[in-house]
């Protein structure tokens, strides 16, 4: 009987130590890619694999890998059988490793200042404006963001069908490396524009007459549609007021009686906004609007005519069929 245990015995170390190779992994692992990989976690005893077995074995893909700031568990069951699917039978490999362990991912940190200035940038394009012009008020934002961590160089891109007006806004930004998007950011902001504006030097009253000389020019920070203010006193002349207008007051089209801004033949700047890109052009006016009322306009040189939104007294705005 002793001689039976004893065969035995022998027989189970001789298949133990078989095992073409050995794996460890421990009960908390860090990982940097967006997928867990065997070889990220695993320490190899490579014994008897050649060099395509490890690579093939190191490049063995687990799971999605968690957010930075999140855990993820990852079962010895589940590391088992995605070996044993690249060919391998139980007696190829010995795994060390917990029956349950944590995974997480490692983090880097973006400061809000590279945010910013990458905003500040994309808006600055898209207004064609100097910065100096652009006022950009974060609102609630934290000091840096927490983004996953790894080699390579990583983007900032707007998300699709993002866009941003005058006033509040709340940007998902998107940070990309190697042409996948690893996070999204969120980026609150109040956007203004320094503009040059009408301001009453005394109370004026309803049908009154505009007068020039009763309007100092000042620079104002607008949140709201700067088109919505007259800047240029150009057509202002013998207009009426249809409401009452205090001393301090702003100028604005919404107070002028009967403003027709565009009238018939005139040349007219066309502004496109498409997937964040600004395009301009010129049009000339086949009919005539107030600001915000919707004409039709003739291209210039192909002569096709289409639908605009009236902003101002020489710029008007595609509408999107």
């Amino acid at each position: 009987m002793k001689k039976i245990c004893l065969i035995l015995l022998l027989l189970l170390l001789i298949s133990n130590s078989a095992a073409a190779f050995e794996l460890k992994i421990e009960q908390n692992e860090f990982v940097e890619s967006a997928d867990i990989y065997l070889g990220e976690i695993a320490e190899f005893n490579e014994a008897e694999l050649n060099s395509e077995q490890l690579i093939e074995l190191r490049n063995l893909k687990l799971a999605k890998s968690p957010q930075p700031g999140y855990q993820k568990f990852l079962n010895k069951v589940l590391v088992e059988l995605s070996i044993k699917n690249l060919g391998y039978d139980t007696a190829d490999f010995r795994l060390k490793m917990p029956k349950q362990i944590t995974i997480e991912r490692k983090a880097a940190y973006i400061d809000i200042s590279k945010v910013r200035a990458f905003v500040e940038e994309k808006l600055t394009e898209a207004f064609k404006l100097d910065s100096e012009k652009l006022v950009i008020e974060e609102l609630n934002n934290p000091k840096s963001y927490q983004i996953a961590a790894g080699n390579g160089e990583y983007e900032l891109q707007f998300a699709s069908h993002s866009h941003f007006n005058f006033g509040n806004n709340n940007l998902i930004i998107e940070v990309v490396k190697d042409s996948v998007v690893q996070n999204r950011l969120y980026y609150r902001f109040k956007l203004g524009i320094k503009k040059q504006v009408f301001r009453s030097l005394k109370d004026l009253h309803y049908n009154s007459t505009l007068n020039r000389n009763d309007f100092e020019i000042v620079e104002k920070v607008i949140y709201q549609n700067p088109d919505q203010l007259v800047s240029s006193w150009e057509n202002m002349q013998k207009k009426e007021l249809k409401t009452t207008l205090k001393k301090g007051d702003y100028l604005s089209y919404q107070l002028i009686k009967n403003p027709y801004l565009v009238q018939w033949g005139d040349r007219l700047k066309v502004t496109i906004v498409k997937n964040n890109v600004v395009l301009s052009s010129y049009v000339t006016a086949r009919e005539r609007g107030k600001l915000g009322d919707e004409i039709t306009v003739e291209n210039e040189n192909s002569g096709y005519r289409f639908q605009v939104e009236v902003i101002s007294e020489n710029e008007v705005k595609y509408l999107s069929p």
